[in-house]
């Protein structure tokens, strides 16, 4: 045993596994996180009807244009509402415009223009003042319509989904359609303006979408999707496409941190790295059950046991069981060496060093005080501790080591004490 406690330190191994780890999945998230911004910089950005990517639109906009419909793209959102006259305004990421240009569409529906909104946030839609609010994400899956909207009925099943949904705040609005219903929520709303423009024709129409999946090239040819799109979009000579880019200035949902600027699907990465995390911990940390003695493979020193034993009670505080390990070690060598008899301890008892037989108590501390000369008494209180009176000695036979609180100072005495008790025996 060791003159004082040595202070529970993790492995140093283990840390450098830890640091390591933790800078390869750092690293893992950075080349994921730079990966993704690459591929949504590039010439493939989602919905550009340029791109034939799986998640271009080229397909829908030569579509549009075999009917005599004109499309154009635009990044800059202002110069597109501020032209539009009798268009189709497609707007994705409408989060990122100022409200000024939320207001511009609202003056392109007044005059009798269309503008469909890809995934509104709560902020754009509350900007617009329209009676909807984003209740998050819903599965994609093909769903009727359930509405009378003609562009719906003519499409009937379409594979809407994957993106957001709405719930209409007021249910007596006017002029408000509810389509693709997924629970109390719909994919794709439609609110008529019920006025009309200057000219007495219509006014235009707020078309707002969950999702954008629909229009998409790898989209397209599922279920209703084409005649869903192309019915939407129809509706006036010309659709702009706008693309605005993010950072705007006074955008209606403002990028003020680097996870904001981050694609949403470092999200889910990062999601799943944590899950494939906790799995693995689950797993290295499994219980298989109580130990279980088993013979060593290899001869081990009996100072290198001591010492890890040591080592053992020292990092878990176990002073008092320190001790009562010291006193019944003893214990058993005086009684070797004394000759007395010893019985096996129950099965019960849960002291120190069980593996060691017990001699009768009283005929341990009147041998030892025999053969040493000192009281009883001294030999009692150092065997067995303060902790255990002659009567209970003698009716169980056995000690119990005290449950009081020790020191490292008084653990170190005891120790010396019992060196020199069991030196002077050994002598006599």
């Amino acid at each position: 045993m060791t003159a004082t406690a040595l202070p529970a330190r993790p492995d140093p191994r283990a840390v450098r596994r830890g640091v390591r780890i933790g800078a390869v999945l750092a690293l893992l998230v950075v080349a994921y996180a730079a990966a993704s911004a690459m591929i949504e910089k590039s010439s493939d950005r989602p919905l550009d009807p340029a791109s034939a990517a799986p998640g271009g639109t080229r397909a829908l906009a030569e579509i549009l244009r075999a009917r005599g419909i004109g499309v154009t793209v635009s990044d800059d959102p202002v110069a597109a509402t501020a032209a539009a006259r009798d268009t189709t305004i497609v707007m994705r990421y409408p989060e990122r415009v100022s409200p000024a240009t939320l207001d511009a569409l609202t003056a392109v529906v007044g005059r009798g223009g269309d503008v469909l909104l890809l995934e509104p946030t709560t902020a754009v839609l509350n900007n617009l003042d329209l009676p909807l609010a984003n209740t998050g994400g819903v599965p994609a899956a093909a769903r009727a319509p359930e509405c009378q909207l003609p562009e719906a009925v003519v499409a009937r099943a379409a594979v809407v989904g994957g993106g957001s949904g709405f719930r209409v705040t007021q249910p007596d609005a006017t002029g408000v359609t509810a389509c693709y219903p997924v629970r109390s929520a719909a994919t794709l709303v439609v609110l008529e303006q019920p006025v009309r423009t200057a000219s007495g024709a219509p006014a235009g129409r707020f078309v707002v979408s969950g999702s954008a999946e629909f229009m998409t090239n790898k989209q397209l040819a599922k279920e209703g999707d084409a005649a869903l799109a192309i019915g939407l979009l129809n509706r006036h000579p010309g659709v702009t496409w706008v693309l605005p880019r993010p950072g705007g200035p006074g955008s209606v949902a403002a990028r003020s941190s680097l996870a904001d600027l981050l694609p949403d699907r470092v999200v889910l990465g990062c999601l799943q790295i944590a899950f494939a995390v906790v799995v693995l911990a689950l797993w290295r940390g499994r219980r298989l059950g109580p130990p279980v003695a088993e013979p060593l493979p290899v001869v081990v020193r009996a100072a290198e046991t001591v010492e890890g034993r040591g080592r053992l009670y020292a990092a878990g505080k176990a002073r008092e069981l320190a001790a009562a390990a010291l006193r019944a070690g003893l214990r058993a060598r005086l009684a070797e060496r004394l000759g007395l008899a010893t019985r096996p301890r129950p099965a019960a008892w849960r002291e120190p060093a069980a593996a060691h037989p017990e001699p009768d108590p009283d005929t341990l501390v009147i041998s030892v005080a025999d053969r040493t000369g000192q009281p009883p008494v001294e030999i009692r209180s150092l065997l067995y501790g303060s902790g255990m009176s002659h009567p209970m000695a003698a009716a169980t036979g056995m000690s119990q080591p005290a449950r009081t609180s020790v020191t490292d100072h008084e653990l170190v005495e005891l120790a010396q004490r019992l060196d020199a008790l069991d030196r002077q025996v050994m002598t006599q």
